[in-house]
């Protein structure tokens, strides 16, 4: 990548505490001393900066901002909020580890995650390196979703989120 911590230091100001980056020089007529950085992509729900060219996601500047150096891996949200880039809910994590993180698919359709009806009973179902793990048999889907929190939370660690 382009950037240095340095470049990034000179150019923005970060607020660790609100996630928000602010231009420190005016670079052009639309990027004036003391506005706001960067807008919510509606598409992706990133906060997204762009500088000569090229677009950065805020979460991965703030990373290089406070850390001097830029992630390994990807940034994954804690909180699940891809907008809210407070250093705080920031955490370097593989790709497998992101996706543990995320929430409910858009099609669920039993309203619990991990959670979907087989034959007229509720099954609990995660994937752990590939393998999918799989309780079954419960009567409501409020059960089986009591098990994929049990499972999530000892397959997934720290990025199980129920």
């Amino acid at each position: 990548m382009g950037f240095t911590a340095e470049n990034v230091r000179e150019l923005l100001s970060y607020d660790a505490e609100t996630g928000a980056f602010t231009w420190l020089k005016t670079a052009s007529n639309r990027r004036k001393q003391g506005e706001i950085a960067g807008c919510l992509c509606k598409r992706s729900g990133y906060v997204l900066i762009g500088y000569r060219g090229r677009i950065y996601k805020a979460s991965r500047l703030a990373w290089l901002y406070v850390h001097g150096e830029w992630p390994s891996g990807v940034i994954d949200h804690i909180n699940g909020n891809r907008a809210d880039d407070r250093i705080s809910n920031l955490r370097e994590a593989t790709q497998g580890q992101n996706v543990r993180n995320r929430g409910k698919q858009k099609n669920n359709s039993s309203g619990f995650k991990g959670v979907s009806a087989h034959q007229g009973k509720w099954v609990a179902r995660l994937t752990i390196d590939g393998k999918t793990i799989r309780a079954s048999g419960f009567d409501t889907p409020e059960l089986a979703a009591n098990e994929y929190s049990k499972m999530a939370r000892l397959y997934h660690g720290d990025f199980a989120r129920t």
